[in-house]
């Protein structure tokens, strides 16, 4: 079985985000957009995936979900996206939030960056803020490709914390 590490990039704004609706809302809204995807398989190199709904959903086709376990941290969002947006319906489903907040209690951050911190593996990136309000087809060379570093950046701890 191989496990899949995935992290989902998507389109939010100063009044279109997960703090001001419930996530089946976001990911259903017409507003709802991927940029991009960043991909591991076992312990080979992270991939990033952009381009339209159908080269994404093609990306991710190409994986085989039936004997995959899924990684996230928070997968009830990017799992929900995979099945919802994606028809995709991973074998196993794995939660290094829910691990870190079994084994940590709620009152203890379950944030990447507070886990990353807490185990020593560094500090998590706030490139996340200046994508507010951007597009996939905000982000070009010129004004850089946040989300690349967003989504690279973000495997290394969930990797390790699983």
């Amino acid at each position: 079985m191989d496990l899949i590490t995935v992290d989902f990039e998507t389109y939010y704004d100063k009044d279109f985000s997960l703090r001001k609706v419930t996530m089946e809302n976001y990911i259903r809204d017409p507003r709802f957009e991927v940029i991009g995807v960043g991909v591991k398989v076992n312990s080979g190199e992270t991939e990033w995936a952009s381009g339209t709904h159908d080269q994404i959903n093609r990306y991710l086709h190409t994986f085989d979900w039936a004997n995959t376990m899924l990684v996230c941290h928070n997968t009830l969002f990017d799992g929900a996206i995979l099945s919802w947006v994606f028809g995709i319906e991973p074998r196993v489903l794995a939660d290094t939030l829910c691990m870190a907040r079994a084994r940590h209690g709620i009152e203890v951050g379950g944030s990447l960056d507070a886990l990353s911190k807490r185990y020593g593996l560094g500090v998590k990136g706030k490139e996340v803020l200046d994508a507010v309000g951007k597009r996939r087809l905000d982000f070009t060379p010129e004004v850089g490709y946040l989300p690349v570093s967003i989504s690279v950046d973000f495997y290394n701890p969930t990797c390790l914390i699983f």
